[in-house]
């Protein structure tokens, strides 16, 4: 006799049915656990040693004292990344016309590296007249235009000014931090206080407001200085300093005591 439509659908159901029984079945095959020899804890637990650092050449970084082979090798990288203001090609740069243009009266060098391949502004597949690839790229803030300059060079040969957006600020420079610190010492709220505080500084970023008004300082360069006991971390007196005015007296927006604690 030939099945039917409602007998095969029977067996089918009962074919499923044994599957997932099976599959669900206590006795299935389990693979065996790695076995894990237990070791007996040591009596006393190991020392720790206290690592020790020490600086860099240049005084730039710190690294681990005995640490030579790694510490040189990670010095040396550093040194190819991290191109000073006194360097030939910083130098070329700011010999050239479009350049001290485009900088103007008032500026601050801010950094220098080699660019990297998907570099924003200096991409490194950009060749210059030479036909020679690796470029670097040198950045300015330009207080004079108040905004950003971008420079591309190879080797001392001048590549281009490329165009960088009104709003973008870079990170603050050494010569910017240093002279936040100088403003801000200065300032007769706080002068007498911090004469042997040690100083920090962050780079700010004045909020656009769309209802009310901007924030203040908005558009500026705008730096937090910090002062605190050495090794404390605690900061006791702060300022707010806008590098972008140019006579002293005008730069310091803010300035006092740090709240208690």
């Amino acid at each position: 006799m030939k099945p039917t439509v409602w007998s095969l659908q029977g067996v089918l159901f009962l074919s499923i049915l044994l599957v997932g029984l099976t599959a669900c079945s206590p006795f299935t095959r389990k693979d065996p656990e790695t076995a894990v020899p237990k070791q007996p804890l040591p009596a006393q637990p190991p020392s720790v040693l206290k690592l020790e650092l020490v600086q860099a050449t240049g005084g730039a970084r710190l690294t681990p004292k005995g640490d030579t082979i790694l510490g040189a090798a990670k010095t040396q990288q550093a040194d190819l990344d991290e191109i000073r203001e006194d360097s030939p090609v910083v130098q070329a740069a700011e010999r050239h016309s479009q350049v001290l243009e485009k900088l103007g009266r008032r500026f601050f060098f801010i950094s220098a590296e080699p660019a990297k391949s998907k570099d924003r502004f200096c991409p490194s597949a950009v060749r210059s007249t030479s036909g020679q690839a690796g470029l670097t790229r040198i950045t300015y803030y330009s207080y004079s235009n108040a905004e950003a300059v971008i420079v591309c060079m190879n080797a001392q040969e001048f590549v281009s000014l490329p165009a960088v957006p009104k709003d973008y600020q870079p990170p603050e420079g050494d010569r910017e931090e240093e002279e936040a610190i100088r403003v801000a010492r200065l300032d007769a709220r706080i002068e007498d206080k911090v004469k042997d505080l040690k100083a920090r500084v962050i780079l700010t970023d004045p909020e656009w407001r769309l209802w009310w008004w901007n924030q203040e300082g908005y558009g500026h360069r705008v730096f937090y200085v910090t002062f605190e006991q050495e090794g404390t971390g605690d900061p006791q007196y702060w300022a707010v300093v806008d590098l972008t005015e140019e006579i002293d007296q005008d730069k310091v927006r803010q300035a006092g005591a740090e709240p208690t604690r």
